[in-house]
Parts: structure tokens; sequence; C-alpha cells
């Protein structure tokens, strides 16, 4: 059964684990105590139903929290929308008010602007009747406004030591412990912690804010506020834990998805190949699958990153047991961002001989199922543009009107990354060498405009060939922003293949993760395009950068038309954007089943993968009668 929150599909009954700690509404996982039992939570408030927050998970017999009083708040996409001067009024149990040892954590998004209030500049986001928590303003920098976090109460005990310092980003989202150690009022002593969750190289670490000791009893309620602010205040969720969690209890809190699967220590799916971090060696880089004649599976990814250099080792794996174990079969030097794919029982990858500046387009065939490889020697024996430079990835390849189809980017255009990209479509007859070059036409490139989208364009890159319901081939291509994300572009051809047209006033169209790779088939029994695509939930997406490294939410998508795409399942997810990843997804579609690898950033025990982007994991996926998820007509 599933379940629809907002346009987020989420599998129903199910929780959250982390650190050993449940963080999820509804029924417990299979062999696991309740939240309270397994991690001291009292209560919990999230806000994933429309309209309203959920209740609050006191379990029965206990003095449950109540939402008092509610002003100036709005609820949806699993957020509470605090409006300027809007608060909600949490009226306590006789377990969560801070009278004993305990902490409170919860989660928000900082504001974009600076928000001058009475105070000068100060605004309070938390209170109850005896302590204030307070966002900053710390000036702005070249990346913008940041904000400090401020702690202070009726009397001087309780001023924050030190005081608050700016050092998170406008726009970021960012985690608040406060912990109180103690019983009675002269005797209990507070500390403020943040976690600031950004998407940089470095693990997202907590902070030790100060601390402070309460010299007053709390008594009737706490609030969160918006504190007479010009900008809207996003709050996520709120827990209430009955002990005072130290720095190493604190790494396992973390945001959840309501009636997500459980979050585990080791990576979902059927781990193919792993690496450890300190290795310097990244792989899966492109990751691809195809399913041989005999039902086996053939996948393969990139070894990359600064162990490896610019000429990335290709890795071949075989199943024979549809996915539950694999060995690697072959390697292949020489060979960058390439796709698997089968034509007349021969199987092909199609890609460059080198990383950025330095790639020619070349393709390899196998016919002994991915064992041994042709090298592209020349024009009659695989290099198909001797050239530089082109780039692409693991995309699509069509077999369509007597051709197959593929696209491309060449790398000529002007400026740095992105604006030197300029996108075209290659194909060859079907019965064609594929090996010869002479087999192989292109389109004309189309290439960076800055004067798209308002300016906020910044390239297109890795596209998918698609056949239009008109017939005619199109490239739906990743589309990267200045800001933002969900947006990719439009390329049509003519039949031939030859020339592109792309109008920015309609070939622009929305698709939740556009500004990272994504994988389009479509599938003729449903008569739908179906994509797997790093859509960014608003619970992660922060203003202060744009959305092409936030990858830990992998979502199924539908579309009738190309240009009017449907989330029907969310298929991977953890809520920690840094270090970790479900990405480059690239699927098949295997009976009543769809089949995908993913390049996966990871816990690993070794430290996980170095950032989201740079992972540690190649794992396979099985999404089971994915066709149930096709909406009626």
């Amino acid at each position: 059964m599933e379940r629809i929150i907002g346009k987020w599909s989420i599998p129903a009954g199910k929780c959250v684990l982390l650190g050993g700690a449940l963080l999820g509404m509804g029924a417990a996982a299979e062999g696991q105590p309740s939240g309270t039992e397994a991690a001291g939570i009292i209560t919990r408030w999230c806000f994933e139903r429309d309209g309203g927050p959920l209740e609050d998970t006191a379990p029965s017999g206990t003095v449950k929290d109540v939402i008092e009083e509610v002003r100036g708040v709005t609820f949806g996409e699993g957020l509470a929308n605090f409006e300027p001067d809007g608060f909600l009024k949490i009226k306590p149990g006789k377990e969560t008010d801070l009278r004993s040892s305990g902490t409170i954590w919860f989660r928000f998004r900082l504001p974009v602007d600076e928000g001058k209030d009475e105070t000068g500049g100060v605004r309070v986001f938390f209170e109850n009747d005896s302590l204030q928590l307070s966002l900053v303003p710390g000036g702005t920098s070249k990346d913008g406004p940041k904000w400090g976090i401020g702690a202070a109460g009726k009397d001087a005990g309780t001023e924050l030591e030190p005081k608050a310092r700016p050092l998170i980003p406008s726009g970021v989202w960012v985690q608040i412990a406060l912990t109180v150690e103690g019983d009675g009022p002269s005797e209990r002593k507070g500390k403020l912690y943040h976690r600031a969750e950004l998407t940089g190289k470095e693990v997202n670490q907590w902070v030790h804010a100060g601390s402070f000791t309460f010299t007053e009893k709390p008594a009737s309620g706490i609030y969160l506020k918006n504190g007479q602010a010009s900008a809207p205040l996003l709050v996520d969720e709120i827990k209430f834990i009955d002990r005072c969690l130290d720095i190493a209890a604190l790494e396992g809190q973390w945001p959840s998805m309501n009636h997500f699967e459980s979050i585990e220590a080791k990576p979902p799916g059927v781990v193919i190949n792993h690496s450890a971090a300190k290795t310097g060696r990244f792989i899966a880089g492109s990751p691809s699958i195809v399913i041989l004649a005999d039902g086996s599976y053939i996948a393969k990814g990139d070894d990359y990153g600064p162990a490896v250099g610019k000429t990335e080792l290709v890795r071949i794996h075989r199943s024979t047991d549809r996915g539950a174990t694999w060995r690697q079969i072959s390697e292949i030097e020489g060979l960058t961002w390439a796709s698997l794919f089968l034509h007349r029982g021969a199987l092909y990858m199609m890609g460059t001989s080198a990383g950025h500046g330095l790639g020619h387009v070349v393709i390899v065939k196998s016919t002994d199922g991915g064992l041994t490889w042709t090298k592209p020697a020349d024009q009659d024996n695989g290099l198909i543009f001797p050239d530089l430079s082109y780039h692409t990835a693991p995309v699509p390849v069509v077999v369509h009107g007597g051709r197959i189809w593929r696209t491309m980017e060449d790398e000529k255009g002007p400026g740095k990354w992105g604006m030197n990209f300029r996108a075209f479509l290659m194909s060859a007859a079907e019965d064609a060498d594929l090996l010869k070059a002479s087999s192989w036409t292109m389109s004309d490139t189309l290439g960076y405009d800055p004067t798209r989208l308002g300016g906020n364009f910044k390239g297109w890159l890795e596209g998918n060939t698609v056949i239009s319901p008109d017939g005619t081939p199109v490239n739906v291509l990743r589309v990267s922003l200045s800001s933002g994300g969900a947006t990719a572009a439009l390329v049509h051809y003519d039949a031939e293949g030859r020339t592109s047209r792309f109008d920015a006033a309609k070939d622009f169209v929305k698709f939740p993760g556009g500004s990272t790779k994504f994988h389009i088939l479509f599938d003729p029994e449903t008569k739908l395009y179906w994509a797997l695509s790093n859509a960014v939930p608003q619970k992660h997406d922060s203003t202060a950068y744009g959305q092409a490294l936030i990858r830990n939410t992998l979502v199924l998508m539908t579309s009738r038309d190309l240009r009017s795409w449907d989330i029907r399942k969310t298929v991977l997810y953890h809520p920690d954007i840094s270090k970790h990843g479900f990405q480059y997804p690239v699927f098949q579609f295997d009976g009543e089943d769809m089949i995908f690898v993913s390049r996966t950033a990871y816990d690993d025990g070794m430290g996980g993968a170095f950032r989201q982007h740079d992972t540690n994991y190649f794992t396979f996926h099985r999404i089971p009668e994915f066709r149930k998820l096709a909406p009626s007509r």
C-alpha cells in the first residue's frame, strides 16, 4: 500500500531508525522496540500531514504534549511554515519541560534576509519561561549573510558563553540541540549545539555553541516562533528526549521522512563493489546495466578520483542469479562515461576515451558476454570522432526507425564547465558496422546561452535520447542552474536527427531532480515515460546553493508527454546530504520488475564516502511490479 504525502509517495507503516533512535511515526519496525523504549524519545512532532501536525508520539498512559496555540503557521510538504510573527506553543507533558535532564532537538531552515527587529537584529525562534534561543545576524560575506545562534534568559546566569558567532550561511537547514543536565532550578546546566547541513566535502559536524546555567524553573509552555521577521521560517520537526545527549549521541539524530523504510547501517540493495574513501579510488562513476539473452545481468562502473587520473578504469561485473551475487569478469582502460547496450547479439559500450578536455568518442564491442573487448584503435575499429573534446554519461541508447540513437556533448564552447558543453545527437543505421566512424552521423550542436532562464542558466549535459509522442527524437537534458533546480530541457530534432530545435520559452520543463543526472526509458506496456531521478524534497532544499549536490533522495517518476512529470515512489532515501547519495541511476525493465544500478555513497565503518559525489559503493536494486505504480488513465 502506498500513501501520497504531497507529491512524495512513501511506503505506509514504516519507521526510520538512525543511530538506535526511533524517529518514525506509525508501527515500529519488526523486532524493534517502540520509540520511547529504543532511545528515550518522549515525544516527537512532525508536520507530514497537510493541514496540521501529526500527534504527539508519547506512549499511551503518559501525559502527552499538547499544541496549545497556533498563529500564522501553515503545514505542507512535511514542514511547518511560520509566517512573520507566527508562533506555535506546545504545552509540555510532565517529562518534557526540562525540569530534569533531557534534550530538545529541532530542525529548521535559516532565513535568507537579515531580519531586523526591535532587539537590534536578533531573531527569537525558541522560548520558554526562562530561556530564549535566537538567530544573531553576523554580517554578509562573499557567500551571503551568515547567522550565529544565541541564548539568553531573564537573568544573567542564562547568558550563553561564549557569545554567538556567525558561522552558518543564510538559507541552510540547521539542527539545534538544547541539552540540560541535573535536577532542580539551581543545579541544571545547559549546553547548546547546532549542526548545519551543508553539501561540502566534510561531514556535517555538531558544533558546541556554548553553555549556560538555568536558575529558574521552566514552567507552562514551549514556543517556536518567527520573531518579527520579514520572511517565513520553515520548521521540519521537534523531538523531546529524556536524557542529556552528548556529541556522540547527537550524531544519530537526523530528520526523517515520515513512514519511510528503516535506515540501515549498511547500504541498501546488493553491493556489487566497494572501495574505501581513503584509497582515493572512487567507484561506479558511470554505472550502467543490461540483461543478456540468457537472463544474466552485466553491470559496469568506472573507477575515478585522485588515485585514478584522467583515463578512468572500467570494471565489468556479471550476475547469473538475478542480481543476488556479482563477480567481476573484466576491466577496460581508456574508456570513460560509457553506456552499455545490446545490439544484434553483441554487447557494446560507447563513451569517450578520457575525461574533460581529453576525450575522443569511442565504442568497444564484446561477443562473449563482456569477457573480452575490442580496442578503439582507429576509425575502422571504434574511434568514432578523433578530435577533441567530448563529454557524456551512461545515457540511454535507443533503436527507432531503423537507426540507433545516442546523445552526447562536445566541450568546444566558450567558458568553463557547463558553459563549454554543446549538446548534439548522433545516430547510425541499425544494420551498420557500429565500430566504423563512417557509420555514424552527428546533428548540429546547441550550446550555452547566458540569457536563458533569466540568467540563472549555467549549461546542460547528460541528455537522454527518447522518442517523442510524434515519433521524432528528443534530447532530455540535465540543466545546471546558478540557484535552485528541478528543471530539464527538451531539444527536438527532425526525423533524420540532423537539425535541432529549442524554444527557451516553452522547452524548459519542471523536472524533479533535473540538476543531476537522470535516466528515462519509454515503456510500451504502460505507454509512459519512466524516470529515476534525484528529486530534492523541500525539507532538504537550501537557498544557499543549487540542487546539483543534493543526491540523498532517489525517486521514480512518470510522464505521458515528457513535459509533465509526477513522482510515483521514493525509492531510496537517507537524511544526510553531505556523505550519502544514490546517483547516476541506470535502469532496465525486467519482466514485471525494474532493475537499476546506483553510484552510492554510504556508511561503511571506515569513515564512509569522501562526500556524496565521490562514492564508495556500486549497488544493484530492484523495484518489484513497478507498473502497479502507474497512474490510472
